[in-house]
């Protein structure tokens, strides 16, 4: 019993200190830090097949791009202005992209990240400033 001990003690003190940090567990709780009455995107969107994700994926590039296009021009990075309703966004996929094959579509996508790139930083800097980031 006395040899143990000594394991047992060892143990305690290597499963307490092996526990994970608080605070740094991933939890699913979906919160976000600003703008808590962000719009959801189009349930269309949610509930595609996994071999049609790509359309979901260039929408959104485009919303984001959009919605950076529409902060620059505004001036102003207001949670409406910054998440506006999906409506413009899914229309110009609609009218434009939605009869692209994948790699067109994921080719596409590149296009409007690299574009949303590019004006980022200005629209970050602004948002930041009104706490919005």
């Amino acid at each position: 019993m006395k040899k143990s001990a000594p394991i047992l003690a060892a143990i305690a003190a290597l499963s307490t200190s092996m526990a994970p940090a608080q605070g740094l567990v991933p939890t699913i709780d979906s919160g976000y830090e600003f703008c808590q009455d962000r719009p959801p995107e189009p349930e269309w969107m949610q509930n595609l097949h996994v071999r049609e994700s790509y359309k979901r994926l260039l929408v959104q590039s485009i919303y984001r791009l959009e919605s950076y296009e529409r902060v620059a021009d505004a001036g102003d990075c207001t949670c409406s202005t910054l998440f506006p309703p999906w409506t413009s966004a899914v229309q110009n996929f609609n009218d434009n992209y939605l009869h692209l094959e994948q790699f067109e579509a994921m080719q596409t996508r590149r296009e409007f990240q690299d574009q949303g790139t590019a004006i980022r930083r200005s629209v970050q800097d602004l948002c930041e400033s009104e706490g919005n980031w």
